[in-house]
């Protein structure tokens, strides 16, 4: 695994790896985001998803959940 300059804590750690998340956004965060704060932001992804009542099977509500993952990750969006 890679070694990245997390955006979101500041340390050089290993990066998250491959996301599953699509296009611009996955690829962000595998290059700019270690595995602890990765895996922090899944933990609480299932809190925004049920705050929010978000559908992440619906586009509009998957790009809302996109933005909040960008905030949360101190991501350019």
């Amino acid at each position: 695994m890679v070694d990245v300059s997390c955006a979101r804590c500041g340390n050089t750690r290993e990066g998250a790896g491959k996301t599953g998340l699509p296009g611009a956004l996955g690829e962000e965060i595998e290059q700019r985001v270690c595995a602890e704060c990765w895996k922090e932001w899944l933990a609480t992804q299932i809190r925004v998803i049920n705050h929010y009542s978000l559908r992440p099977a619906l586009r509009e509500d998957r790009e809302k959940l996109y933005a909040y993952t960008r905030e949360f990750l101190n991501l350019s969006t």
